[in-house]
């Protein structure tokens, strides 16, 4: 997949990379792991008040949080010629396609969002001594995966994400922060 960065914070402070911690190339060759090569993903970057907003009109929870993903795929194939995934193809969990009402007319869909909020992970990470540049790389791979169906409402699921974001962390040589012993 291909990632834009876009910058939504209302104080864009420090710089949309900087605000990362992980280099940006870096990213992007982890979302480069997944799903087909020209499917589309914005990273968003918002405040913690946006945030906030955002995790209770879609979530119903209080506060915000690190990362949501917003998915524009379908899993029925619209017929329009757009390449899909199978399950199993780059880390699909699902036979997925851009939804044309979704994603655009073009050669790169936009197949969905990856809406971080830096400053709720920085204070996080600063507070339970999680090293931010491979904690923004677990989001970004988190929040792909999402996007390629993938969830993690009970124990058998969230293992078997964990051992796919392992696995695309590892591949680029970064070990996964939240695995036992890493």
């Amino acid at each position: 997949m291909i990632l834009s960065l876009v910058d939504r914070r209302r104080v864009p402070t420090p710089p949309a990379e900087a605000a990362l911690w992980a280099p940006w190339v870096l990213l992007c060759r982890l979302a480069g792991e997944l799903g087909p090569a020209t499917w589309r993903v914005d990273v968003v970057l918002v405040d913690d008040a946006e945030m906030t907003g955002l995790n209770a009109g879609y979530r119903g929870a209080e506060g915000p949080t690190d990362v949501l993903s917003f998915s524009y795929l379908t899993e029925a194939d619209p017929g329009t010629g757009a390449a899909g995934a199978g399950a199993g193809d780059r880390c699909a969990r699902l036979d997925l396609w851009p939804d044309p009402l979704e994603s655009g007319d073009g050669p790169d869909p936009l197949v969905g969002e990856v809406v971080l909020a830096p400053g709720f992970i920085t204070a996080r990470c600063l507070e339970q001594g999680w090293a931010p540049d491979q904690e923004m790389a677990l989001l970004v791979v988190h929040g792909c995966l999402h996007i390629l169906g993938w969830e993690h409402d009970d124990e058998s699921d969230r293992a078997a994400m964990m051992v796919v974001e392992t696995a695309v962390l590892c591949g680029c040589g970064l070990p996964h922060p939240l695995a036992k012993g890493a």
